[in-house]
């Protein structure tokens, strides 16, 4: 039903500023540009964005996250099971990704459910030549990243959300204990088989953590580090990079210029999506699963960014 992670869009202060950071400095790719949105892609996607900015001065947040579905009857599914299950939704049509069905969470956070994806163009002359989209290094800035891999949500109640999304096909690859066993602290989900698409935290309130984009390898995360302060981004470098326990992956948080975190992520594990989740103690995860190895996490990394709370317009609600 749901193929993966598509995009994430945030709303940030100014514009160029941000561009600066992601484009100039990271090495993603302007694929167009509409006012004061930009749409930007990692150099081996196809899609033609996996993140976009836009420009609001006064609500700097998360606006929403995308996840591509199998099909346009698949949209007609979810449809029907967020109406069973009597979520938040709206149903609208958009330019770029046709019919898209958006809902908020039970904790809240706003999502959207498209099919059709805009692709990069690979034919190019009257030959119509193949070029596929990570065949122009020569024009790259930055490290570059590589591709979208996940969103880290924070939710006041992590069951909750997960009963809600194993409602649409997710599994869990790990999970982290709560207080008491019919809890849980932390849980990641995934319709790959890969660690997560989604993972889900506890937080009183309902925020995003931060977005994950892969690059290449170990020496890629190091080489963010690199550029990040060789450009004047030193103190955007939050934290690492180091190893997690859960995931396996290396890492390195970075922040932009409104604060919104993103994870420079690279090899984590593969593992079949029907498998039984890990679990984690509190103890453990707090001893070796948030940190294998690598400088301790800086009080900092308990911020996060808000949500939009104006994702769906209540008048035009689908019934």
């Amino acid at each position: 039903m749901i193929y993966r992670l598509g995009y994430a869009k945030l709303n940030v202060s100014d514009l160029e500023k941000s561009l600066d950071f992601y484009e100039k400095t990271l090495g993603f790719i302007k694929t167009k540009q509409e006012g004061k949105t930009a749409y930007l892609r990692a150099v081996e996607e196809f899609d033609q964005y996996s993140l976009i900015l836009h420009e609001d001065r006064d609500n700097v947040c998360l606006h929403h996250f995308g996840l591509r579905v199998s099909s346009e009857e698949a949209l007609d599914e979810i449809k029907q099971k967020n109406e069973e299950l009597g979520v938040e939704m709206e149903e609208v049509k958009d330019e770029d990704l046709g019919r898209v069905i958006k809902i908020v969470t039970p904790s809240g956070h706003p999502v959207a459910f498209y099919h059709h994806s805009p692709q990069v163009n690979v034919y190019h002359g009257e030959n119509r030549d193949v070029i596929l989209p990570m065949r122009r290094s020569h024009l790259q800035n930055g490290v570059p990243p590589v591709r979208i891999d996940h969103m880290n949500i924070r939710v006041p109640n992590v069951n909750k959300e997960w009963d809600f999304w194993k409602n649409f096909g997710f599994s869990m690859s790990e999970y982290v204990e709560g207080d008491n066993e019919n809890e849980r602290y932390a849980a990641w989900l995934r319709r790959e088989p890969f660690t997560h698409d989604i993972a889900l935290v506890y937080k009183e309130v309902a925020s995003l953590h931060h977005v994950a984009f892969i690059v290449d390898g170990v020496t890629g995360v190091v080489k963010t580090a690199d550029i990040l302060a060789d450009a004047g981004y030193r103190d955007s470098i939050e934290y690492g990079p180091g190893r997690h326990g859960v995931s396996n992956a290396f890492f390195l948080y970075i922040k932009d210029p409104d604060g919104h975190r993103i994870e420079i992520y690279a090899d984590d594990y593969k593992r079949d999506l029907d498998q039984e989740p890990i679990g984690w103690t509190q103890e453990a995860y707090e001893k070796n699963g948030r940190l294998w190895w690598g400088s301790e996490v800086p009080a900092s990394f308990k911020e996060t960014t808000p949500i939009n709370k104006n994702f769906i317009k209540k008048d035009e609600l689908v019934k």
